[in-house]
């Protein structure tokens, strides 16, 4: 009766006691159904505790600690999670300190690549050191042995010059009587590829189809009255003139073939003489036979003529690497013409033999 009389007769005093013990009542209740995993007790007095779980506070409390330096700074109290917003501020807390972990896990991960990377680098900047001095080295012997190796080429090509300038057409060697076949400019572009052995030797005309007959056999017999390179020239009813250097005296093996490096043919069908040397797939320079004279090989022949010197053939040849050397690849023979280079000591010995044709020369 006294304690209604009490607060009936003092309103005011019960109104604050109730707000006193109201109040951390609610900001109890609130803290545990917003935030039940909070650790740290509210600033408030309670009148009874709520303790958490210890898994719950354990793995609360390793979110909460780098979250407060974090945001502050520096090291400071944890926030307070006895209001809704202390509890926003733990859940945002938690979420920046995951994204954190990952972000510390990833950075260790890149400073690890990082040390590795700079690693490889030095130890590929040392490789590439070695290696780019052995670069320079290296491209400094191939300069040189380039350097040396085109001064050689330009002295050949100098030397190949000066030999091989074309000939004056009064500087070239006496000839025992005009050519039906050979022109002046002709024999002075054949001279310049005749080997050198032979050159400055005096030409003797050995056989002729105009002077000595149509015959093959006779061809033959001549070849032996100067032993050495001899060109031999044939014309064709068309107006070409072809032919090539082979060795004489020419023996018809029938199988055998003969002749050397030094031999080439020639052609004037593109209006001018062409000559074409040996390319060293084969050595089918020239096989004599009592049936026909052929020059070149390998599928077919350079020059092919038959045993009455009357007609013939040309074609690709292995041997010379050369294209049909007359207008078309069968032809009729015109004239045919075999020369001999000779000293000039045994000119007019030899001159006088030729004309003369001793017997007992031809022993076939």
């Amino acid at each position: 009766m006294n304690r209604r009389l009490h607060w009936g007769s003092n309103p005011e005093s019960l109104q604050k006691s109730l707000r006193s013990k109201s109040v951390p009542f609610v900001s109890d209740l609130t803290t545990v159904i917003l935030n039940p995993i909070s650790v740290k007790p509210s600033k408030h007095p309670t009148p009874r505790p709520h303790p958490l779980p210890e898994d719950a506070s354990e793995s609360k409390t390793s979110q909460l600690e780098p979250t407060a330096e974090e945001y502050t700074g520096h090291l400071a109290e944890e926030p307070d999670t006895s209001s809704f917003t202390a509890f926003l501020f733990s859940l945002l807390s938690s979420s920046e300190s995951g994204n954190n972990a990952k972000l510390d896990k990833q950075n260790d991960n890149s400073d690890q690549m990082d040390g590795q990377l700079s690693g490889n680098v030095a130890k590929e900047s040392g490789t590439k050191k070695g290696s780019h001095s052995r670069a320079k080295q290296s491209l400094r012997a191939i300069y040189e042995a380039t350097r040396i190796a085109s001064a050689k080429v330009e002295m050949k090509s100098m030397l190949k010059q000066n030999m091989k300038e074309p000939v004056a057409l009064g500087d070239l060697p006496d000839i025992s009587e005009p050519s039906l076949l050979l022109s002046e400019k002709t024999r002075g572009t054949l001279y310049d590829s005749l080997p050198a052995l032979v050159q400055g030797r005096k030409w003797l005309l050995l056989y002729s189809t105009w002077r000595h007959g149509i015959s093959l056999s006779t061809l033959y017999r001549r070849s032996m009255l100067w032993p050495g390179p001899c060109l031999l020239a044939v014309g064709d009813r068309k107006g070409a003139v072809f032919g090539g250097l082979v060795e004489a005296p020419l023996r018809p093996t029938n199988k055998k073939y003969q002749g050397s490096n030094s031999t080439f043919v020639f052609t004037n069908t593109p209006g001018y003489p062409v000559i074409f040397h040996p390319t060293g797939a084969n050595r089918y320079f020239t096989l004599c036979s009592t049936a026909f004279l052929a020059i070149g090989g390998g599928g077919h022949f350079a020059l092919y003529l038959d045993s009455d010197l009357l007609n013939g053939s040309s074609s690709v040849s292995e041997t010379y690497g050369n294209p049909c050397l007359a207008h078309s690849e069968a032809f009729e023979v015109k004239e045919v013409e075999l020369w001999g280079f000779v000293h000039g000591s045994q000119y007019e010995e030899i001159l006088d033999l030729s004309r003369t044709e001793a017997p007992g020369i031809c022993r076939f």
